[in-house]
């Protein structure tokens, strides 16, 4: 009989699971795979066998795990930055520079870490240590550090009237005694304000022939000056907000005719004094400040007692006097740390902590390790800190903060944004709540004016943007056609390559790679995965001139032990020749001046099965020993490939041509007679209607044996096994050796058992 041709011509689909093999209904389905394993599919239709890993080096240390993560320091300079267990070491370009910085992490930590960058800045949260500044000063200089702020935030006011904070002291090293329990052991190195109402107060000045100067007065807002007598000479009235330097305010001159009477207000707490130098006659002077709220901050040095500290005067206290009005710091072993960070309109933002888990925190403008608060004429600057909460029904702490046009606060159970259409100040806020399904401790990731996040349970992958029509912002269950990639398992760390293609990785609880090909202006969303002969544990993308190098933390076993590996997926080529590919994992790569035969330096591949490409001919299996192995037959190579060997898996869903005159062609027997391949710069591999019957797919086998360029772009046809009789008319390719190999179409022939068209 006659057969039906049908062209498969891109695979955008990715991968779908199973409960979807019937769903020929919907677009994706006809541009699908059932399986897609160590594949990639492209934005433009293609699938490709993916690229191998390159052995970079080994981790610190073989039995812990590791993070990665990219520290972005100029567009064409970028390190890849490797946490482990109290360390961070420093690589760039596949190389580690020999660059150890301890840290406070424990390898427990590792997946709570949320980084923000600034140039050459990067801060770390964890929640549980104080944020910690990583600076870059050189190639090989560089420091962590615990930010000391020049203001931190504080908590709300102390709720209990009666517990009242006497200071010994308005300078210097004090005592704190409090009327009841307000200190603990964990309050050492904290800051805390106290804010006091000091009542009006008055210095007097009887000036005479020479110059003379009045004790200092504390002024909260409101002064007022007044002279009386009959003099000559000039009186001052001046100011100072350190107590040491001393500025003219105001300058009154009088002979012996003039008394001044004025009143005035101060922008910030100062010290005023009366300054005369009279000639003739004595003048009487008194400075008043009328009563006003002093606030001050002091460092605690040591507890001892819940309530007795000592503490250092950072910002002079107002009086002696006992106040219920103080707070503790927001930041401290008490409540601990912030989770997440951003920088949002030029303020370095903060996010949830144990102790305030829904409160996000705002630095002044342009002033990032500062949130204090700052007044003039009585109202809160705009360029103030600020301190907002986002609050609903249950208490869903944030996770994380994402800001692009506007700022999103992920949480566990809901998103949040704080429009960016308008400046942010302290009186110009409001949080408006989005979407209700929560997030994991995996870091989002802006792709455009689009966020890719991780569902709170860690198994479904979804993204959200704004949407104008119904201005809010919604999105998609990206793995709603995939649900066999992620259910029962989580997803545990991620990245985003920007360049080439436009791919998401997701680093899966059991280690294999998920892939998601994400370019959502073209309604492409495509999924597949990635094994190896270990676990991925962590993966980290990190610019590189025009391409985003991808990295991972790979755990192999070799030689009977357990190690760690950091592996770069090999770039994207162009190339006719199978030599410029490298399509093996925890490869070595060797350029040599001088052939040679016996290949050393394999030590990290100790005991196990490897294949070698050298100068374009591909070896049979070898096992590597004491380091080293040996071509056969006494032959030589100067450019050689080895490494740990994997499998490419293709399958299409039950093929459909949609309803033919005799009704729909599901359930009916059929053969898939003969596949046609749209290949470009492929070699190798085999095809069936399933992975029991596999016929090879044919090229030039004489331009293999010479070791010649054997990449073929084009069609390539192949009859398949006669006894692919079936209900379901699927193609099955693998493909095991380490060639590229690229698919862009599938054309199959298929032909119905006993019947006609």
């Amino acid at each position: 009989m006659k057969p039906y041709y049908a062209i498969q011509p891109a695979f955008t689909g990715g991968e779908l699971s199973e409960d979807v093999a019937s769903r020929v209904d919907l677009d994706k389905y006809q541009l699908g795979l059932k399986q897609a394993e160590n594949a990639i599919v492209r934005p433009y239709g293609s699938v490709h066998k993916r690229p191998g890993l390159i052995y970079c080096g080994q981790t610190k240390y073989p039995d812990k795990t590791v993070r990665l993560q990219e520290f972005n320091f100029v567009t064409d300079l970028s390190y890849l930055l490797e946490f482990g267990d109290k360390y961070v070491r420093v690589w760039r370009d596949g190389q580690y520079l020999g660059v150890e910085v301890a840290t406070p992490y424990t390898e427990s930590d590792l997946p709570k870490l949320r980084f923000v960058q600034s140039v050459d800045v990067m801060y770390i949260c964890s929640s549980t240590y104080p944020v910690q500044r990583l600076s870059r000063y050189t190639e090989t200089d560089w420091e962590l550090t615990a930010v000391d702020w020049d203001m931190p935030p504080f908590c709300d006011v102390n709720k209990d009237t009666d517990c009242k904070i006497t200071p010994s002291g308005t300078t210097g090293s004090i005592n704190l005694t409090a009327s009841k329990a307000a200190f603990d052991s964990d309050m050492v190195g904290d800051w805390i304000k106290l804010e006091q109402y000091v009542e009006g107060r008055e210095v007097k000045l009887n000036a005479t022939n020479g110059t003379s100067q009045s004790s200092p007065l504390n002024v909260g807002k409101t002064w007022k000056f007044i002279s009386h007598g009959t003099w000559t000479g000039t009186v001052y009235v001046e100011y100072s907000t350190d107590g040491t330097t001393w500025k003219k305010l105001r300058t009154y001159t009088s002979s012996n005719d003039y008394n001044p009477q004025e009143s005035g207000d101060v922008e910030e707490y100062a010290k005023l004094r009366i300054t005369a130098s009279i000639t003739d006659g004595t003048c009487n002077a008194s400075l008043s400040a009328y009563p006003y709220t002093h606030t001050g901050y002091a460092t605690i040095t040591a507890v001892s007692s819940e309530t007795a500290a000592v503490a250092t005067v950072t910002k002079e206290l107002g009086d002696t006097s006992a106040t219920a009005d103080w707070y503790r710091a927001a930041w401290g072993k008490t409540n601990g740390y912030p989770c997440c960070a951003t920088f949002f309109q030029d303020r370095l933002v903060f996010g949830g902590s144990p102790g305030e888990p829904q409160r996000v925190w705002m630095s002044k403008t342009g002033d990032y390790e500062n949130f204090g608060i700052e007044k003039e004429s009585g109202t809160v600057t705009d360029d103030s800190a600020i301190t907002t909460d986002f609050l609903s029904r249950r208490a869903c702490a944030i996770q994380h903060l994402d800001a692009g046009n506007d700022l999103v606060v992920f949480t566990e159970g809901n998103s949040w944004t704080v429009s960016g259409g308008e400046t942010v100040t302290p009186s110009n806020i409001t949080p408006r709540n989005q979407e209700n399904y929560g997030v994991s401790e995996v870091a989002p990731i802006r792709i455009g004016n689009r966020v890719v996040y991780i569902q709170r349970r860690g198994s479904i992958v979804r993204d959200i943007g704004y949407d104008y029509n119904t201005d809010s912002y919604i999105g998609i269950d990206l793995t709603l056609l995939s649900k066999d990639l992620v259910n029962g398992k989580k997803i545990t760390d991620d990245a985003y390559a920007q360049e080439p293609d436009s791919l998401l990785y997701f680093v899966r609880s059991d280690g294999v790679l998920l892939v998601l090909t994400y370019v959502i202006d073209q309604k492409v969303y495509a999924w597949s995965h990635i094994v190896t002969d270990g676990r991925f544990e962590s993966v980290a993308s990190v610019n590189s001139g025009s391409n985003d190098d991808v990295y991972a933390a790979v755990c192999r076993t070799v030689n009977g032990k357990t190690v760690r590996y950091i592996e770069r997926f090999d770039r994207d080529h162009t190339s006719v020749s199978q030599q410029d590919y490298t399509m093996l994992d925890a490869a070595i790569v060797y350029d040599l001046d001088t052939a040679a035969g016996t290949i050393t330096g394999l030590e990290t591949l100790e005991g196990k099965t490897v294949r070698v490409l050298a100068d374009g001919y591909l070896y049979e299996p070898m096992t590597v020993e004491g380091g080293k192995i040996i071509l056969p037959d006494e032959t030589t190579a100067k450019r050689l490939v080895i490494g740990l060997p994997y499998t490419m898996v293709l399958e299409q869903p039950n093929w459909d041509v949609g309803n033919m005159e005799s009704g729909t062609v599901q359930g009916r027997e059929k053969t898939v007679t003969k596949a046609i391949l749209r290949l470009k710069n492929s070699f190798g591999g085999w095809i069936g209607p399933d992975a029991s019957h596999l016929e090879p797919i044919l090229y030039d086998p004489e331009a293999m044996e010479l070791g010649e360029d054997v990449l073929v772009t084009g069609d390539r046809t192949v009859d398949l096994h006669e006894n692919g009789v079936n209900t379901e008319g699927r193609t099955y390719i693998k493909h095991e050796t380490p060639y590229p190999f690229t698919i862009s179409a599938i054309i199959r022939a298929v032909t119905f058992l006993g019947e006609t068209e």
